[in-house]
């Protein structure tokens, strides 16, 4: 394993939105990274949503001890991977997320959302749920802690990362954080059709959950 690697993850189906990723890695100034995407969102018979088998996939690949997801569509200042690398040297056994608003175009001056986590502060401890995988960080070991993301959560919208964020808290032994000086930028681009209507929270999920209390681990990875 590569001293001081950060593997960045981006699972897409909108490859067009990866350009603002790729423009703000080539400015980070933690320049110890790879860049690991995946478009296919290979989908089985009935999923609607292919990306957490993208995820699994990346996490595989993934050469770093620390691993940052960073979705599409999503830009955040230069010293976002330095701060979370620093981060995991002094707190390896934490998850920790950014902040970030949304805007109508890059310009970034024509805000569309403000985010609500934002409340001040730097590194502030929050609920699992507060930690959203469009900018994260995770020691790869929590991933295969808890066997990676469900891939039968596919079939609906999936759930931008609370079931293995869920599934660690459950595990325990891990911090949840927000790094509030960490701030992403993201461009509003619309959900897929049924979005809210095929959203597994209070149903699928709410069912599988049952299966990992005393039990959170899978075997996707």
């Amino acid at each position: 394993m590569e001293e001081n690697l950060i593997s960045v993850i981006s699972p897409s189906i909108r490859p067009e939105g990866l350009k603002l990723v790729e423009k703000a890695l080539k400015r980070q100034t933690h320049t110890n990274y790879e860049w690991l995407v995946d478009t296919s969102a290979e989908k089985n018979e009935g999923d609607y949503w292919g990306v957490y088998k993208a995820y699994n996939r990346l996490i595989k690949k993934a050469k770093g001890e620390l691993i940052v997801s960073w979705q599409d569509y999503t830009s955040a200042q230069p010293e976002a991977l330095e701060k979370f690398w620093f981060h995991h040297t002094k707190e390896p056994k934490t998850i920790v997320g950014a902040v970030g608003n949304k805007y109508a175009d890059d310009s970034w001056t024509v805000l569309t959302w403000q985010d609500p986590r934002e409340m001040g502060g730097a590194l502030m401890p929050c609920p699992w749920m507060s930690v959203e995988l469009n900018l994260a960080a995770f020691p790869k070991e929590a991933f295969y802690a808890v066997g990676g993301f469900d891939e039968y959560l596919d079939k609906y919208s999936s759930l931008c990362g609370a079931d293995v964020l869920d599934r660690l808290n459950m595990l325990g032994g891990y911090q949840f954080k927000l790094d509030q000086s960490i701030k992403s930028y993201s461009l509003e681009h619309g959900r897929l059709p049924l979005w809210e209507e095929n959203s597994p929270l209070n149903g699928a999920y709410a069912e599988r959950r049952k299966e990992y209390i005393g039990k959170p681990k899978l075997s996707y990875l």
